[in-house]
């Protein structure tokens, strides 16, 4: 049996991130022994304290844990432990109103359920104005355009923050 190399891995994993193509699988994180000397067969995604630990940084600078990959962000996702925060800011970041209302809703809700307030008021701020244009129409596409770039803007400078130093 041979020994685990974990350089090569890295290396590996790394350039798989890089191919527009590919994806990485719970199989790219299987090492070629267990603890116990046993060969693996399978990777444990329970999620639990026994696989909370990080074996590497993603491309977006999350930490990869041993039992799985994070779920990459869908409009409206609630909370959950392997929440992708980064995704969910890129999203948001790039909102347009040709998203359209009820995508531009289901965005705010994960923002809103992530407690992402700050950012959050500028894209609740562009749904109102969606919602109730008032009387000139131009006006309300002039604030629905500085609303969301503001909503941007602000996701930007969150994900800056919180990627800064995770590479």
């Amino acid at each position: 049996m041979s020994k685990f190399n974990h350089g090569k891995w890295i290396k590996q994993y790394k350039e798989s991130l890089l191919e527009k193509d590919s994806k990485v699988t719970l199989k790219d994180l299987l090492h070629t022994t267990k603890v116990d000397g046993k060969k693996a067969d399978k990777v444990d995604i329970k999620i639990g304290a026994e696989n909370d630990l990080a074996i590497e940084k993603d491309k977006d600078g999350m930490d990869v844990y041993a039992g799985g990959l994070r779920e990459a962000y869908q409009l409206g996702q609630g909370w959950s432990n392997d929440f992708d925060y980064v995704g969910m800011l890129k999203v948001g970041s790039q909102a347009t109103y040709e998203m359209g209302l009820e995508n531009l809703q289901k965005l705010y809700d994960s923002f809103e359920d992530v407690n992402y307030h700050s950012e959050n008021k500028f894209l609740g701020y562009a749904i109102d104005e969606i919602e109730n244009p008032g009387q000139d129409a131009n006006q309300a596409q002039e604030n629905i355009e500085r609303d969301l770039a503001d909503f941007a803007r602000a996701c930007m400078e969150t994900l800056k923050d919180i990627t800064k130093g995770k590479m």
